[in-house]
């Protein structure tokens, strides 16, 4: 059977068509929004694009990434109307994911109305997070009732590369403690014992946890309250400059790519050494405090387009670690490979596995059905 993944975002829409159960990607492609927006209406005419790309290939069922399930979704499910109103509740919760990731499933759904589509939520691995790791010293109405608690993101990613190493070691996941670290232009670190989430660093929103491409990471609440309060700005200022402005993008004054910030470091410019010092600084911080949630660990994992990407990167994050059991070989780290691979041989092995989410969601989908 062959199944269509759609992971739609604000600006572009990502698909891949997958063989399965033979595990074989058919095809691939990014439809970019602003292209199709004024030739025939966004998102329609994104997937108008995905189904002219894939003419002639015959398209048993769809799997949707949705970036929110809340506390409702510990795994995937088939779409239903229940489903899809849930999901649309829940765009409160995600206000810059859910909408768009609804609006590509409707799309598809005019193309292939009589094929299931699944939804694959992006929070559903951190459900098995203990209250301790996801309550928010909050009044316990609001952490209860009004659902403001850490719910975490990636999950898609974060299961993955779990699974992967577990794959190649006998014994699979159930007594392993995994450290998986996803950054690209979003970020996050996450804790995995015995196959399941125990804590991650991101928590209401993708906002919270490690500094990223264009998002601060954490921030003390007062500073929000400064925002408003006394710099005049309204919330909707403050969301866009948290979201959009802030990050290595913010500090550095060069860019929200990793690549051109690094190049700038190496002319001299400060405030690009500053960004990318306290990107690592952050990462390095969430090792070390989920080494002590676990009591230590048996991996670290670096994944995304930085991790998997850049070994300056890696070596930094891993700077001073040796003490706990982390060191990098460096021949190994700065080889050249897009495979999965070993890059450290301390007491807890480091490794570099490429993610992917969308073979996930395409597993996630056949399951389903």
């Amino acid at each position: 059977m062959n199944i269509l993944v759609l992971n739609a975002g604000s600006s572009s829409l990502k698909f891949e068509i997958w063989d399965m159960p033979a595990e074989r990607r058919v095809m691939q492609d990014t439809i970019e929004l602003q292209d199709t927006v004024q030739r025939a209406g966004g998102m329609t005419g994104a997937l108008k694009s995905v189904f002219e790309k894939a003419a002639g290939i015959q398209v048993g069922a769809a799997g949707h990434r949705i970036v929110h399930g809340g506390d409702r979704f510990r795994s995937s499910v088939v779409i239903d109307a229940e489903v899809e109103k849930q999901i649309e509740e829940l765009s409160a919760l995600a206000p810059l994911h859910n909408p768009h990731n609804l609006e590509a499933y409707r799309a598809a759904r005019q193309h292939l109305p009589n094929a299931p589509h699944v939804a694959v939520f992006d929070t559903a691995f951190h459900q098995t997070m203990p209250p301790r790791a996801w309550a928010y010293a909050l009044p316990y109405e609001y952490v209860t009732e009004k659902k403001i608690r850490r719910y975490g993101f990636h999950g898609i990613s974060h299961r993955y590369v779990s699974g992967q190493f577990a794959a190649v070691h006998s014994g699979g996941r159930a007594h392993l403690r995994m450290i998986t670290c996803h950054l690209g232009n979003g970020c996050s670190v996450c804790a995995i014992e015995g196959g399941e989430s125990i804590d991650t660093s991101m928590g209401f929103t993708p906002l919270e946890g490690l500094s990223m491409g264009t998002r601060s990471g954490d921030l003390a609440a007062g500073a929000v309250l400064y925002l408003i309060q006394h710099e005049g700005l309204s919330p909707e200022e403050v969301s866009r400059i948290l979201n959009n402005e802030s990050g290595l993008k913010g500090l550095s004054g060069v860019s929200n790519d990793m690549r051109d910030i690094l190049k700038a470091v190496e002319g001299g410019n400060e405030r690009a050494s500053l960004a990318v010092d306290n990107f690592c600084y952050r990462v390095r911080k969430y090792i070390g405090a989920y080494l002590a949630a676990m009591n230590g660990a048996d991996v670290l994992i670096f994944t995304g387009g930085i991790g998997e990407n850049s070994a300056a990167v890696r070596a930094r994050i891993c700077e001073g670690l040796s003490s706990l059991g982390i060191a990098l070989d460096d021949g190994a780290n700065e080889a050249a490979d897009n495979t999965d691979r070993q890059i450290g041989t301390s007491a807890i092995s480091v490794w570099v596995i490429p993610t992917k989410e969308e073979l996930l969601i395409a597993r996630d989908t056949l399951g389903c059905l």
